[in-house]
């Protein structure tokens, strides 16, 4: 049986099962990270861009850009699918293997504890994080003006930055919540601004004349 979104009932409960079982850290985060990447993707019609965005102490070095075609329709809960392949793939574009990537998307504050930012630093075999835009699941618990912690059946699953724009992070692949909580004051801003650059980049890339896949 076909749900709303187009796939088959059995397909959406088998991913749904896959996605609960990458639960898992294994490769750790260093000590001292330096070099971060953050990836967005911006849609028009059926076309995708994706661009990676990396700096090196703070300082943007790097760029790697994935265009290309969605097969797959969105599904609630599964954003992974959509969006996943060509995030990961600008990710793969980048010349030097980034320390920590960053997501437009969630991690544990997920309702299988387990979104985008999870799964596909997973993929990639390298530490990650999600940084969204909304609130997924769960409260955001009062608390100090800079950063509140977000807590989901009972449990702390990620923080809330920020008044005025408020960004929800939370551990993906390979970071506990305890190493976002170090990583946050520290690295924050560059993430945020890598965020940014790569949402203006992803836009540009897929509002462009040539529709190709390449290297930025």
């Amino acid at each position: 049986m076909r749900s709303r979104e187009g796939l088959d009932e059995a397909e959406v409960a088998f991913f749904a099962s896959l996605q609960q079982l990458m639960r898992v850290t294994a490769r750790p985060l260093p000590k001292k990270v330096s070099r971060i990447c953050a990836v967005d993707a911006a849609y028009r019609s059926d076309r995708v861009a994706a661009v990676a965005t990396e700096a090196v102490d703070g300082r943007t070095v790097a760029r790697g850009v994935y265009k290309g075609r969605f097969s797959l329709p969105y599904v609630p809960g599964l954003f992974y699918l959509h969006e996943g392949p060509f995030v990961t793939a600008a990710v793969n574009r980048l010349k030097a293997r980034p320390q920590l990537v960053c997501f437009d998307a969630h991690g544990a504050a997920h309702p299988r504890s387990a979104g985008l930012a999870t799964i596909c630093g997973m993929v990639l075999g390298i530490p990650s994080i999600g940084i969204a835009k909304s609130l997924l699941v769960g409260r955001v618990e009062p608390g100090e003006e800079g950063v509140r912690r977000i807590t989901y059946n009972s449990e702390v699953v990620g923080f809330a930055s920020g008044n005025a724009a408020v960004r929800y992070w939370s551990p993906g692949y390979s970071v506990s919540l305890e190493e976002l909580e170090v990583l946050m004051p520290e690295h924050g801003p560059t993430c945020l601004r890598l965020m940014r650059e790569s949402h203006r980049l992803a836009k540009e890339e897929v509002n462009a004349r040539r529709d190709s896949r390449r290297l930025g």
